[in-house]
Order: C-alpha cells, then sequence, then structure tokens
C-alpha cells in the first residue's frame, strides 16, 4: 500500500507528494470529502511521473488556481533524465486527444521549455518548463523531438520500473501572502541514485 505525503498544506490549499506507478486521482476522489468540482484537485499526474499534486480546499481558491492557469501566469517545472546530450530549446506543437495522443497542427496550443542541468555521456538532466498542461505533453513533446525520456515505458517501451521524470515545482502569485509563491517536491531517491551513478561518477 503506497503511503500518500503531505508535503504543504494551508487554510486554501494541500500539496500532495505524488508516487511512482499510481493512478493518485482515483485514489484521492475515494478519500477527499468535499463538493468542489474535481473534489479541488487542480493537476494530474500520469502513473509513471511523481511529483506535485495539488488540492484546493475552497471554492475561492479552486477558481482562483483556475484562472491564473487559464492566463498561464503559473510557473510549473519538471525534472527528466534523457538519453541524449542538449543545452536548451522550445516545442511549440499543438496535441489533440482523442483515445489516443496526437501531434495535430493549427489545434490546441501546447509549449514546452528545456535546459540542461547536467550532461554527461549521452545523457542530460534537464529542467522542462510547460506553458499548457495537455494529457502527456511533455513525453509527447520529447519523444516527436527525437528527445528520449530514459527508460520511458509509454512511448520507448521500456520495461524498467524507474523514475525519470518528476513534478518538482510551481510558482505562482498567492493573494494569501501578496506575493509569489513556491511550493515543490523532493528529488525521489531513484532518481538521485540515477544522477550519482551517471553524472558524478
Amino acid at each position: 500500500m503506497y503511503k500518500i505525503k503531505i508535503k504543504y498544506f494551508d487554510k486554501n490549499i494541500i500539496l500532495i507528494e505524488k508516487p511512482l506507478g499510481i493512478e493518485i486521482t482515483n485514489i484521492l476522489k475515494k478519500k477527499i470529502k468535499n463538493n468542489l468540482p474535481n473534489k479541488g484537485i487542480l493537476n494530474r499526474l500520469d502513473k509513471y511521473t511523481s511529483g506535485i499534486i495539488l488540492i484546493a480546499r475552497n471554492v475561492f481558491f479552486y477558481f482562483f488556481y483556475k484562472k491564473i492557469l487559464i492566463k498561464k501566469i503559473i510557473k510549473k517545472t519538471y525534472i527528466s533524465i534523457i538519453n541524449k546530450e542538449i543545452y536548451k530549446g522550445f516545442i511549440n506543437l499543438s496535441i489533440l486527444k482523442k483515445k489516443k495522443i496526437f501531434i495535430k497542427k493549427n489545434f490546441k496550443k501546447s509549449l514546452t521549455f528545456y535546459k540542461i542541468f547536467k550532461n554527461k555521456n549521452y545523457k542530460s538532466l534537464i529542467y522542462i518548463y510547460i506553458k499548457t498542461g495537455r494529457t502527456h505533453q511533455i513525453r509527447k513533446h520529447l519523444n516527436y523531438s527525437k528527445i528520449n525520456i530514459l527508460n520511458d515505458l509509454y512511448y520507448n517501451k521500456k520495461k524498467k520500473f524507474i523514475n525519470t521524470l518528476h513534478y518538482k515545482n510551481v510558482s505562482f502569485y498567492y493573494p494569501l501572502f501578496m506575493k509569489n509563491f513556491n511550493l515543490s517536491c523532493n528529488i525521489p531517491i531513484e532518481m538521485k541514485k540515477i544522477f550519482l551513478f551517471n553524472f558524478l561518477k
């Protein structure tokens, strides 16, 4: 049984640390008792991505967050390990979602930025910033651009159950404190081990 960790909470929000390998939104919906849309859950992560799950505790913050999300004034930072040495760039490709996810021109705009933190031996640890939140956006964008996430279970069909994509930080203006506010989740231990083995040897 997975233990759900609460990393932060106040009167408006709760930050849950999602571990690798579970569909946590289904679990949360069973545990959360409120009448908010989607039980107040503000973001989703796929099964094989770890990191931040934000939950609104009241209607005010739920709709405030949705508003600034639409205005694209939230900074979302992921980290990933990839099988390529790259430095920085951006990917601007629309994503169409039906039963499968396709890259389509002139559909819903999807924008992903990335930059290097460290590279060595044909691998890179990169920061990824997304302005939109389409389903599988990071995985689909990188895969389409020939940038392969290490041990990706979705698009490269790797069988190793190792975490290499993590939602690390979210930053936004928070009326409660009247300033920009940062929330983060620690890097999972399995990613730290990969980093130490591949980049610091």
